[in-house]
C-alpha cells in the first residue's frame, strides 16, 4: 500500500536553513514547532495528580520533518499536524512540497507532543528504525534511510533521520526530546547550550507484560533544569 501523502511546509512554521554542522532536526526548528503545536486544544491537558494523560481531553499531534532543496541549499521543514488521541500519533511517511519536486524531498523524522511531558514510549520507539521502502525493515547501526536511493545530504553532512517530542510542564518549562533509530535518546539542555544523552532504550517486547521502554540502566531521568 502506498504512503499517505501530506502537503507542507505547515505555513505557522517557517522553515528553519540548515545550520552548519547539524546533523539531525536543530532546536530552532523544534522551539518554533512547540509555539504553534501546543497551542492546540489538549496539547498540553494533563492530569495534575497522576501526571497522565485524559482520555477524551489530552490530545497528542504529530507532524513529519523533511529537509527540501539540493545539496548546496537544504532547508528544515515540517507538515501540518495530525490529530490523534491522548497516547499515540501516526504521522505520515512521505510528503509533497509545493516548492520542491519528490526528488529534492526527503522525509528524516517526526515530530510530536506528549501532553504530560514524558519520554518517548514504546509506541514511539516503535516507529524505529524505519526504512523509506518499508517503514518495518529495522536498521541496526546508520541513522539513515537505507530505502532511499540517495539519502538527504547539505554539502558533505548526510542528515540523520530522529524523531522528537516537545512538551511543557505545569511550571510553563518546556521539553525537547529526539531520539534516533539507533536508540539514542537526547534532551536539550538550556543551561548547557547543547543535547544530552539520557540513554539507549527499545520498544518492550510485543506480548510482554511490561510496555515500557527497555532502556540501559533502567527508566530515563529527564533533566530539571
Amino acid at each position: 500500500m502506498a504512503p499517505e501523502r501530506a502537503r507542507g511546509p505547515w505555513s505557522e512554521v517557517p522553515a528553519v536553513e540548515m545550520p552548519t554542522g547539524e546533523k539531525s532536526i536543530p532546536i530552532a526548528l523544534l522551539r518554533d514547532v512547540a509555539d504553534a503545536l501546543l497551542q492546540r486544544p489538549g496539547a498540553k491537558t494533563c492530569d495534575p495528580a497522576t501526571q497522565l494523560p485524559i482520555p477524551g481531553l489530552s490530545t497528542e499531534y504529530c507532524s513529519t520533518v523533511y529537509v527540501a532543496g539540493t545539496w548546496e541549499s537544504l532547508s528544515w521543514r515540517v507538515t501540518e499536524p495530525v490529530k490523534a488521541g491522548h497516547n499515540r500519533c501516526s504521522p505520515f511517511f512521505a510528503v509533497q512540497d509545493a516548492d520542491y519536486p519528490s526528488t529534492q524531498v526527503w522525509v528524516v523524522g517526526f515530530i510530536h507532543n506528549h501532553p504530560c511531558g514524558a519520554a518517548p514510549s514504546s509506541q514511539d520507539l516503535d516507529l524505529w528504525p524505519t526504512d523509506a521502502v518499508n517503514p518495518t525493515v529495522a536498521l541496526a547501526v546508520v541513522r539513515l534511510i537505507p530505502g532511499n536511493p540517495a539519502p538527504a545530504r547539505f554539502r558533505s553532512t548526510f542528515i540523520e533521520m530522529a524523531s522528537a517530542v516537545v512538551a511543557e510542564r505545569q511550571d510553563g518549562t518546556r521539553i525537547f526530546l529526539r531520539y534516533f533509530p539507533t536508540g539514542e535518546v537526547e534532551q536539550w539542555s538550556e543551561t548547557r547550550r547543547g543535547w544530552i544523552l539520557l540513554g539507549r532504550c527499545a520498544p518492550a517486547p510485543s506480548g510482554g507484560l511490561s510496555v515500557a521502554p527497555r532502556c540501559e540502566g533502567g527508566a530515563l531521568r529527564l533533566l530539571r533544569e
